[in-house]
């Protein structure tokens, strides 16, 4: 172990790491054998819910989960990008943010059933990796404290040094018998890893730049967008990008911004699913009307504008209502210099209504906004977060 940890010592990155639940040993062990200044920018516990609140930005679903560890790791790194800014040398490429939620097993009747469960996740500026496991020994609170801080060193190793230590953390060793519940990884080309760069740099500065990347092969200027999280896309979005190409005659692109008002900026693993979800959609478009997917760093559309001038994007009467919600302007923002924007960049919104969503009745802009009638669209009640929240209860 020892030898193990200088060798993360050695190695280039630096990390920002937090750890709640459980497997804190592994932060004495990395600041134990001397060099771990070199290596450690930051260790934390957010072991209340209110710090854990606090890191990522809102109240996890579960506590002790895959989303929860990944959520973990981009504040983490985020706050990396923070203290390297600060020093002398920056170099963000090198640095790692580490995330690990762990529950302990209970014995006798408090919380009878309960396993020993890790999840451990990293991001960096090229990849986000997660691991989930559960220990299947019985042992006590001291043991399992133990199990859980070695894993997490082999996972931290496996980063820093991964040709010496990927394959043994396949194996077994003293942390015990183990079963793997989740393994995934996923990698970004140079374009997205700069933008979601840009993103954690503009959060952490207050100051947005916007930016985008373009993952199509059409180089023709964005006329319509279908903004949004797909997480996942469904029918309904299908439906309201044909219902739209169909009436202005021309292609709708598909935008999805990496950082978002009130949650943590996207990690590449859940980009891809959001991105092969939009994809498989696009399938069912007819033909012609399927355009490109471009990613952005602007979650409000006061910035969107700015990207794709002279633009018609398809909304909700959600978020239509979020649209002129005070909570949603930009410093120094009314409702008035919002709207005088969108007229400035020629920005254009087709509300399809949503059910049993009323529309705010202070808006009435007939020259930026047009409402589709119901007899052109009807909503069916399919919703992104309903399909995620059906899918929960079926592997439950």
């Amino acid at each position: 172990m020892e030898d193990k940890i200088l060798g993360i010592n050695r190695s280039p990155f630096r990390i920002v790491l937090a750890i709640t639940g459980g497997g804190t040993e592994a932060i004495g062990e990395l600041l134990r054998h001397g060099g771990g200044s070199d290596t450690i920018l930051e260790a934390m516990v957010p072991y209340s819910k209110e710090s854990l609140h606090d890191l990522i930005g809102k109240k996890p679903d579960k506590y002790a989960s895959a989303e929860t560890a990944k959520d973990m790791a981009m504040s983490t790194y985020r706050r990396a990008l923070l203290l390297d800014s600060r020093s002398e040398k920056p170099e963000p490429l090198k640095l790692i943010g580490i995330g690990v939620t762990c529950k302990l097993a209970k014995h006798g009747h408090e919380r009878e059933g309960r396993q020993h469960e890790l999840y451990f996740a990293s991001q960096s500026y090229y990849k986000t990796t997660v691991s989930g496991v559960t220990f299947e020994e019985k042992r006590s609170r001291e043991e399992q404290e133990s199990i859980a801080a070695n894993y997490i060193l082999d996972r931290i190793a496996s980063l820093c040094d991964p040709k010496k230590y990927a394959m043994q953390d396949t194996q077994e060793n003293d942390a015990g018998k183990r079963t793997h519940i989740q393994e995934d990884e996923a990698e970004a080309n140079n374009e997205t890893s700069e933008l979601l760069l840009r993103t954690l740099e503009s959060i952490n500065s207050g100051k947005n730049v916007p930016g985008k990347v373009n993952l199509g092969n059409n180089p023709n200027k964005p006329g319509i967008i279908m903004s949004g999280s797909f997480n996942p896309c469904h029918k309904n979005h299908i439906e309201m990008a044909m219902i739209a190409s169909g009436k202005y005659g021309m292609p709708v692109d598909f935008e999805i911004s990496l950082a978002n008002v009130d949650k943590p900026p996207i990690d590449y693993i859940s980009l891809k699913e959001r991105v092969d979800s939009v994809k498989a959609c696009m399938q069912d478009m007819r033909k012609g009307s399927a355009g490109n997917i471009y990613l952005s760093n602007s979650p409000l559309f006061a910035d969107k504008a700015l990207l794709f001038p002279g633009a018609i994007f398809l909304i909700g009467t959600d978020t239509l209502n979020r649209l002129f919600n005070v909570n949603y302007y930009r410093e120094g923002e009314d409702m008035q210099s919002l709207i005088d924007h969108f007229r400035k960049y020629n920005t254009k919104f087709l509300v399809f209504r949503r059910k049993d969503a009323e529309i705010f009745s202070g808006i009435n802009i007939p020259d930026i906004c047009e409402i589709v009638s119901c007899d052109c669209y009807a909503d069916d009640g399919t919703s992104s977060t309903k399909i995620r929240n059906e899918r929960k209860c079926s592997f439950k």
